[in-house]
This record gives structure tokens, sequence and C-alpha cells, in this order.
């Protein structure tokens, strides 16, 4: 088969524009983050953080001061100190660098948000390798990478110095791991995939979501290569000996040690009180929630119930902004941020929409042809958005706090819908009405949801 000169240049200039506008939306979403953490000292929008005792500054300042010994008391007795420990080693490494270099110990925590902000950028890189592996091109594979790029949670998050940047970064490497290997399962591949695991399990414990998921995979193998079972056999248990442990070490030890539960999470009692009716929580919204583009809260002495209790309308809200950006009320701003509300509503339909398309198109292409094994990698993709939505609700359910329904806890889901809202434009049928329609419209909403997101966070001054 000959291919034209014109052909090729053709495809020579598609691949140049997608590799020029990939440098492009990537450099802004770089600067966007050094810009913010650049603006915002270190105990500010973060979660969790404490103080230089307790917290996740806490424990940084620990492991420095005690020379990167683990705490010698029930982790459990200091807020934050239950967590594992492989971000808090790494920021704490990376302060002593800056304590060496003569940099005062608040300024060397300030500069642990680069850190963060480095795992922020190859979250948005390891988010373009996955996208790609879905034969995403041109339109379809750009404009969700430019969303990932510029989102406002993405953005506040590379400035957080707990372990939810790092722990986000090594779940998309896992994920993007057990597709490589379920592609071509190797010794090599299932060993990176072992060490990854641990890694996201070694950072936060909420990594133990991708178990299941994994495992299923490491089935549907074993049944499609049934004559390769012996190597298969191998791999597995290489797997297990390597992850099994590692993930696991901290835990164990602190049960050994301390006698505490593995999963254990700290609880708020009354602080932040959501209450747990069903209804009230997913189907009621309160004209009081809409006083606000950000998170309202009334705890008080007298009344712990917080305003915002309904999980969905929480989720919105804190999906831009988290529960701790704010503007005051009279800012010139707030009207950016209702209009930044609004696209990213109509832009969360659209995607979610065309991702139930997709599942249901796969569902019907597997009934048709009586097999799955082309479409493996969006099923386990689909999966891990049912395990981290189902876990987030029984989470809310389990701890009825307002902070509990944060969506950094499915911020993971993010990116499953952008690869599924990618696969989902590149299914469209480019000849009809209706795909020139809603192509225009996502352009249109997605240069909104840019442009109002770079007003806000060049401009806003009160956070």
């Amino acid at each position: 088969m000959r291919i034209s000169k014109n052909t090729f240049c053709n495809k020579f200039k598609i691949t140049q524009n997608e590799t020029l506008y990939f440098l492009f939306a990537t450099l802004g979403g770089i600067l966007l983050r050094l810009i913010y953490v650049i603006r915002i000292p270190y105990y500010v929008n973060q979660h969790d953080a404490g103080d230089f005792t307790s917290g996740h500054i806490g424990y940084i300042c620990y492991l420095l001061e005690h020379n990167w010994k683990l705490p010698d008391f029930n982790p459990t007795t200091v807020w934050s100190f239950y967590h594992p420990p492989l971000h808090h080693y790494l920021a704490a490494f990376c302060a002593k660098i800056s304590l060496s270099c003569g940099f005062s110990l608040e300024q060397a925590l300030e500069n642990v948000q680069f850190l963060t902000v480095f795992y922020g950028v190859c979250i948005l890189l390891v988010s373009y390798q996955l996208l790609k592996k879905f034969r995403l091109r041109g339109f379809s594979l750009l404009l969700p990478y430019t969303i990932l790029c510029i989102h406002p949670s993405l953005i506040i998050l590379s400035g957080s110095i707990n372990n939810d940047e790092l722990c986000l970064l090594f779940t998309l490497l896992t994920a993007y791991g057990a597709i490589l290997w379920y592609e071509k399962p190797t010794l090599k591949r299932v060993c990176i995939l072992a060490l990854l695991f641990a890694a996201t399990m070694l950072t936060k414990m909420s990594g133990l979501l991708l178990a299941p998921v994994v495992g299923i995979l490491f089935l549907v193998k074993l049944l499609q290569e049934r004559k390769e079972w012996k190597s298969l056999f191998s791999q597995f248990f290489a797997f297990a000996i390597l992850c099994i442990p590692l993930s696991l070490s901290f835990s164990i030890r602190n049960l050994i040690l301390w006698h505490v539960n593995p999963f254990f999470t700290l609880s708020l009692g009354d602080y932040m009180y959501t209450g747990n009716n069903l209804l009230e929580r997913i189907f009621l919204f309160h004209k009081e929630q809409f006083a606000s583009p950000f998170v309202i809260y009334n705890v008080t002495p007298d009344n712990m119930l917080a305003v915002d209790r309904n999980i969905v309308f929480y989720l919105l809200k804190t999906s831009l902004f988290g529960d701790k950006f704010f503007l005051t009320a009279d800012s010139p701003y707030i009207g950016i941020a209702w209009g930044l509300h609004l696209v990213n509503l109509l832009l969360i339909l659209i995607a979610f929409i065309g991702m139930i398309i997709e599942i249901i198109r796969l569902l019907s292409t597997i009934l048709k042809e009586k097999k799955f094994t082309s479409c493996i990698a969006e099923l386990f993709l689909f999966l891990l958005y049912g395990c981290s939505m189902g876990s987030f609700l029984m989470f809310c359910f389990k701890y009825p706090n307002a902070c509990s329904q944060d969506f950094r806890y499915i911020n993971l889901t993010l990116f499953i819908n952008m690869i599924f809202f990618g696969i989902f434009l590149t299914n469209m049928k480019k000849e009809l009405f209706l795909w020139k329609l809603l192509k225009n419209t996502i352009v249109i909403l997605t240069s909104l949801f840019i442009i109002f997101t770079v007003i806000l966070f060049l401009n806003c001054s009160c956070i």
C-alpha cells in the first residue's frame, strides 16, 4: 500500500499540531500550579495540615527531628500520624535539603509545595499516556487533557502538603501499569505493578481500592490464557511476594506494637455533623446551600449541623474549590465562581452521559460478539470507577461529617470520566449535525471553563 506525499504531510502536520498543543496545555497547567503555590502559604487551603507537632506538618517535622525514625508511640494518639509514611519521608527529605541550604523551617515547609507540584506535573504526563492508551487522537485526546491541566481541584491539590497528591499519582501509575501488564504479561511488568501498588498503599491506605480491580484483571487473564497458567501463577506469586509485605509493612508494625486496626480512620464525632437521612443527603437541596459557590459551614457550640449536608451538592462545590477556598461576599469574582459552577455542571453532565453511552455500547458489543477481550481496559477502568464511588458513599454514611464528602476522596473518577469522555467523542459519527452541535457546545464550555479558572486563580486575593 502506497502512501501519497500529501497524506504523509497531513498526518505529520496533525501530529506536530497535537504535540504543540500538548506542550502548550501542559505548560499552562504547570504555570497555574506554580503561581498558586507561590502565592498561597503552606498552611492555607490544606487538609489535616495541623502544626509543628501534629497533622501532616507535624508528621514531617517529627521525621526531621528524629532522624527519619517512625513514631515510637501509638500513631493514632497524634492527629494524622496513623497514615503510611512514604509521602512524609519524601517531604521531610525535601525539607532537609532546604534546611541544609540555610532556609528556615517555615520556608522549608513552603518548599515542600514544589515537591507536590512535581507530583502534579507527573500526574498530567501519566494521564496523557493513559488517554493515548485508549487510542484517542486529536480533539478527543486534547480536550479531556486540557480540562485535566486546567482543573481547579487539581491545581489546589498540587499545593497540598498532605499525601493526597502522591497517592493519586501512584494510583494512576498502578492503573496504567495494570493495563500494560494485561497487554503483555511478563515477570518484569508484574514486578513493576507490584511495586507501584505497594507505593500507593505506603502513601495512603485508600490505595487498597485497587486490590479487587487488579485481582479481577489477573483472574480474567488467567481464564483467557489457561494454557499459560504456570507462567501466570509464577507472576502472581512474584506479585504477592513483593506487594503484600511492602504494602502492609506499616500497618503490621502498628498492629504488632500497639494493636492498631490496619484500617483505622479518625472519627470526628459531631464535628460538622450532617445527619444520616438518605433522602436529605442524596436527593434534597436546601435554599441555604445556594447562598455561596463555596462550602458553607454553620458549626457553633449550639449547632453542629453542617449547612452543606447534601453529598451531591457538596461534591459539586469541592470538585472546583475544595472545602477551604473562599472569597468574601463582596468580591467582584463571586460571579465568576458561580459561572464556573454552571459550566462545570454542564461539562459533568455531558461527560457522564458520554460515559454511560460508552458502557452501554461496550456491553452490547460483548453480548453481540460473545467475547470481551477487546474492551478489557475500558471495563477495568469502569470497575475502578465503581469501586471508588461505592467506597466513597459507604465512607460518607459511616462517617456522617461534611468533610467526609470532599471530592478529593474520589478525584480518580475525574480521570476515568475524562478517558470515557474522549472515547465518546471518538465514537461519535462526525458527519451528523448532532456531532457538530455537540462539538461546538463543548468547545465553548471548555473555553469558558479555562477563562473562568485562570481569572480566579490569577486575581483572587482573599482565599
